[in-house]
């Protein structure tokens, strides 16, 4: 057996004891095997992007470089992926000569860390062009956001309106001596009415006008004379048209 073959047996042996054998180290046979990579191999957090590393040994590796191809790429865009493949090639021209699968995978999971960001949809991307491309957009929008504000102030009704003095403010007996006072006033105009007294009809303060009007008209010939001021009794706003005077008089006396 070379010592070759030795390294590669040795190396291989590391990475199973490293790697959670069947989900991240898969064995095809004694050359070849794929490391399952991603940013957090034990998920203690969410994996956005990831990418499976496929390995086959050179007869005279470590020697010389490893095959190495990838496949089920998971979030990262062609670019991405050039770049990572870059720095994987970087990483085996520095380790030539000793056994470097393991600073391989080392140097992808730090890569794909480093870019462990959401797939971002269409309408993002359009998004995130348009902030590149106009980074002064979202702050006119963000100052505007703050003007409407401080033109909207919340309303807190009347828990912050300035009272007047003590010494101006109604007193409970003073408003029920004004109460007193103007009931008895809007029962002596007819407005109220007292317990067993009829407040006044519509057509009962119409009534007592035109004879206000009638009495006015006595004193003042020139209104006589012109007929101004006169107040005309119309039956029919009343519902009352049709009725002669003795069924006026009859509804007067209810």
């Amino acid at each position: 057996m070379s010592n070759h073959k030795e390294e590669q047996e040795m190396e291989l042996e590391a990475l199973e004891s490293i790697f959670q054998p069947d989900s991240e180290f898969i064995k095809s046979s004694a050359t070849e095997f794929c490391l399952v990579l991603k940013p957090h191999p034990q998920d203690e957090e969410e994996n956005h992007v990831g990418v499976t590393m496929c390995v086959k040994y050179t007869d005279d590796y470590p020697d010389s470089a490893p095959e190495i191809d990838y496949k089920d790429w998971v979030g990262l865009p062609d670019e991405k992926q050039e770049a990572l493949k870059g720095k994987v090639d970087e990483t085996v021209e520095a380790n030539i000569g000793m056994a470097m699968i393991y600073m391989v995978a080392e140097a992808c999971q730090e890569y794909l860390r480093d870019n462990n960001t959401k797939e971002l949809s269409m309408h993002e991307q359009m998004l995130l062009r348009e902030k590149t491309e106009n980074p002064d957009a979202e702050e006119e929008a963000d100052e505007d956001e703050d003007e409407e504000e401080e033109e909207e102030p919340e309303w807190k009704g009347l828990a912050e309106k300035e009272l007047c003095p003590v010494s101006e403010r109604i007193t409970a007996e003073a408003f029920a001596q004004w109460r007193i006072k103007f009931e008895a006033e809007m029962i002596e105009a007819g407005v109220l009415k007292m317990e067993g007294q009829k407040a006044k009809t519509g057509k009962q303060f119409f009534m007592e006008a035109k004879d206000a009007a009638a009495a006015g008209k006595a004193d003042d010939k020139d209104s006589a004379a012109d007929g101004k001021g006169e107040v005309k009794y119309d039956a029919a706003l009343f519902g009352e048209d049709g009725l002669d005077d003795d069924d006026l008089d009859d509804i007067e006396d209810d």
